[in-house]
């Protein structure tokens, strides 16, 4: 009887284990099979994404180079949004046999300016041909740095990275946080590139397929198409850069650019403005750059960035996002804020009497303050005023008036500085207090 019951009991225990069995191995495939349509979902999600944003990123690049001298506004109204459109319904299409559906929208353009030097036949040199040593850009966000550089054959590297001396082209790119790199173009049986950070020791190098080097400098780092380790960290930074050009005789070639100040006329001439006060220590005469593509160098309008709203659905999965593109730029995201315009109306007589007019923006929409300094160059007077925008999203406006009785045609160098609490820039103009708004002594 015994007997009995143990075997009896032993066949219940055995059915119980069994079933249990299959109800874990039930969740475990119900798991995997959910986890498998998931990853399959996320799956179609973000290759569309990935190709959406590519798709986004070249409509941008076609605009600036097909409408290079257009202004700002039918770059981006006549050009890029239809190329956007078009770019839309052609996904649409190739996703409707799958009964997907997918679409992107414009949601905003971020202005720019684009550097470009078509002429292979001259030196990387401002259009006046000097100096060879010159700022190319200033306190900028910087995407799309390409050149192909033709170096001159007497032209050695030397010790130009390491703190002697050299003779060779040579760029210089600054960030505002993080270390400056320097990057040499020179002959040694062909065209070669280096690469040192600013107070090292240690020179990496590349060579070129033959005697003329074509360099990526943000984005993917290349020469001639290859992959070039020792690129890799001059546009990591993110950030603002300072470009600079030394020896820019000692080479002919091309080169383009596009930096996220504004090019322009009068209060939005802030790329053009900033270059020039380096270069030639004012804004009011010599000229860094061409504003037209029918001379080399040039500066002209361009497309910075773009934001779009990317959406897609499929029978698993449903998205709408909202993405930022900004092809080969340096650093990994738009962080600094910008002085979009500043303009002086001139009341002066015999006193001085400037009202500065000023707008700023914030690509994150977390603006903090904006100070307004004045200082005259003649006696040192001057004052500085600091309002708060914070609060205030993307942009803000504001005017500010300076009196200085007795002083009228005196020089005043005037300051907009805007911070976001972990970022700022600055803008600076000259300005002649004459009842002039060019602000040029006359």
């Amino acid at each position: 009887m015994r007997g009995q019951l143990l075997v009896i009991g032993a066949v219940v225990l055995g059915t119980l284990l069994v079933g249990l069995a299959l109800v874990l191995n039930s969740a475990i495939f119900a798991e995997n099979l959910a986890t498998r349509e998931g990853n399959a979902a996320s799956s179609g999600v973000q290759t569309y994404r990935s190709g959406a944003l590519a798709g986004v990123g070249d409509a941008i690049e076609a605009t600036n180079g097909q409408g290079a001298g257009d202004s700002f506004a039918t770059l981006r109204d006549d050009r890029y949004r239809p190329q956007v459109e078009n770019l839309s319904d052609q996904l649409q299409k190739g996703q409707s046999l799958s009964g997907n559906s997918v679409g992107i929208s414009t949601e905003g353009s971020r202005a720019g300016t684009q550097l470009v030097d078509e002429d292979d036949s001259t030196g990387l040199v401002p259009q006046g041909d000097t100096p060879a040593n010159w700022t190319m850009a200033a306190g900028v966000h910087v995407r799309g740095f390409e050149l192909t550089v033709d170096p001159d054959n007497g032209s050695r590297l030397g010790n130009a990275l390491t703190g002697g001396s050299g003779d060779t082209l040579v760029l210089t790119l600054a960030p505002a946080s993080g270390p400056t790199h320097e990057v040499a173009i020179y002959h040694d049986g062909g065209a070669r590139v280096a690469v040192s950070e600013v107070g090292s020791s240690t020179v990496r190098t590349c060579e070129a397929d033959g005697d003329v080097a074509t360099l990526s400098v943000t984005g993917r780092p290349q020469v001639d198409g290859t992959y070039c380790d020792a690129l890799a960290p001059v546009g990591d930074a993110t950030g603002t850069y300072h470009v600079r050009v030394t020896e820019g005789d000692r080479a002919v070639g091309t080169y383009r650019l596009v930096v996220d100040r504004r090019d322009g006329a009068a209060a939005t001439s802030s790329l053009d403005e900033q270059v020039d006060r380096a270069n030639y220590g004012t804004a009011c005469s010599d000229r860094t750059y061409h504003d037209s593509p029918s001379d080399s160098p040039y500066s002209v309008p361009a497309i910075y960035a773009g934001t779009v709203e990317l959406r897609y659905q499929d029978s698993r999965a449903e998205s709408r996002t909202t993405a930022r593109v900004a092809p080969a730029q340096a650093g990994d995201r738009l962080v600094t804020p910008l002085v979009t315009s500043l303009s002086v109306t001139d009341g002066s007589g015999g006193n001085t009497s400037l009202t500065v007019d000023w707008t700023v923006e914030d690509p994150n929409g977390v603006l903090d303050t904006v100070t307004v300094d004045v200082d005259d160059r003649n006696d040192s007077d001057g004052v500085s005023d600091t309002t708060d925008v914070s609060g205030a999203g993307e942009s803000a406006s504001d005017s500010y008036t300076y009196t200085d009785p007795g002083d009228g045609g005196d020089t005043y160098d005037i300051t907009v500085t805007v911070t976001d609490g972990s970022h700022s820039r600055s803008r600076t103009v000259r300005h002649t207090a004459d009842g002039d708004d060019t602000g040029c002594p006359a």
